[in-house]
């Protein structure tokens, strides 16, 4: 075989330059805002004529806005004008499909929520959920017309596997296999669609809106209902060959464990540390069926069973977090889902296990600064449908591919 580099080229040398300049100085302004043409320049090194162009088609586009004049001469001695996102230049809608309820939010070009809503969900049938969403997405955009007109699209967050396509390879607690969401939705919504499994998304978000620069390695797990794991290296997804990397449910945590909720593996991450795992930890020590929040109110209450399951749900997240640690070595963990406000109550003897985790106590990277790296998402419930919504938004700061080879032939 042969590389062929005459056919069908991506874009022309210009357009890909263009683009790429677009993407940096965008990019820029996100984490660097009020900038001048001229600081626009020596930052990106790009000449003063090309910044003037290309932040003419960012705020002719509504992306970009002009705020005030610079005190001193910045700009061959003439005051210069800072530059800025303008917040209300696109809109991104994230989608949430929980295994208890749909989520949707709207984020505008600041990353700021400015809608939100949410229902239970009472079918999973695919077409169900399908004509709840396009309801839940109309009804978002009523509120603000303006923010459909400027929808640069929809990113959907499934808790389940998918492949690179989209397609939903199976989501238990849903019900779904080999589903495609897109067939339900093509017809009713005319923007780009982005799906993604929802710690996936939710890793995204922990990178993208930190509100300082990304890290370059980060590892989100999703402890919900299930329980799974996003994995961000040099500041893009982990998805694997065919796009499942990161499905941490069927770890196994503890072999001898045999007495686990119905339709999962004993032993294994979800089993042990997931909603229904803790909540089954206490039924099997109680003969109780309780909720979530009554649990929280029996630890808050100093209850010594509700301590002592927590305590337990501690020790195996601990294990299985420990072995992440150790393969894929994160500069930093972010906890999100319900149970992630469990953690305080757990965070002394995670830090033990994970300091011990070595002979020589050095804890895969983990020194007495550990506190500061085990963290909590910072959006709450509305992690994963803002993560959705990121899916979207970080379209417009992507770098793109530069493919060298078009054709194989």
């Amino acid at each position: 075989m042969k590389a062929n580099l005459s056919k069908k080229p991506l874009a022309t040398d210009a357009s890909l330059l263009k683009q790429i300049n677009f993407t940096r100085i965008l990019s820029l302004l996100r984490y660097l805002p009020h900038l001048t043409r001229a600081q626009i320049a020596y930052r990106t090194g790009l000449t003063r004529s090309t910044v003037t162009l290309i932040t003419a088609g960012l705020i002719e586009a509504g992306l970009v806005r002009e705020g005030k004049s610079t005190a001193s001469g910045t700009e061959g001695g003439r005051p210069g004008i800072e530059l800025e996102l303008n917040p209300e230049g696109a809109f991104f809608i994230g989608v949430a499909i929980e295994d208890e309820s749909l989520r949707v939010v709207e984020l505008n070009f600041a990353a700021q929520v400015t809608r939100r809503v949410e229902i239970p969900i009472t079918d999973t049938a695919p077409d169900i959920i399908a004509q709840q969403l396009i309801e839940l997405i109309q009804q978002v955009w009523e509120a603000n017309p303006e923010s459909k007109a400027r929808s640069r699209g929809i990113g959907i967050t499934i808790p389940g596997s998918l492949d690179r396509q989209g397609i939903v390879l199976r989501a238990p607690r849903l019900g779904w296999k080999n589903i495609d969401l897109r067939t339900y939705l093509d017809l009713y919504l005319d923007v780009p669609l982005y799906i993604e499994n929802d710690a996936n998304a939710g890793a995204l978000a922990e990178m993208y809106l930190s509100g300082s620069m990304p890290s370059h390695s980060l590892l989100y797990l999703f402890l919900n209902v299930g329980i799974g794991a996003g994995m961000v290296l040099n500041n893009r997804l982990v998805r694997g060959a065919g796009g499942t990397a990161s499905e941490v449910s069927e770890l196994m945590i503890d072999p001898h464990d045999s007495d686990t909720p119905a339709d999962v593996r004993p032993g294994t991450f979800e089993a042990l540390c997931s909603k229904r795992g803790l909540l089954h930890a206490y039924y099997r020590r109680t003969g109780e069926i309780i909720n979530l929040e009554t649990l929280l109110c029996c630890l808050e209450g100093g209850d010594a069973i509700a301590q002592a399951v927590v305590n337990e749900w501690g020790k195996y997240l601990s294990w299985g977090v420990r072995g992440l640690v150790g393969v894929l070595n994160p500069e930093q963990i972010v906890f999100g889902g319900q149970l992630a406000g469990l953690i305080p109550y757990v965070q002394d003897q995670f830090d033990e296990m994970l300091q011990g985790c070595l002979p020589d106590g050095s804890g895969y990277g983990f020194d007495q600064a550990a506190r500061f790296r085990l963290k909590m998402s910072r959006f709450g419930k509305d992690s994963t449908a803002i993560g959705g919504a990121v899916l979207v938004y970080q379209s417009l700061f992507q770098m793109p591919d530069l493919l060298l080879l078009h054709h194989i032939v």
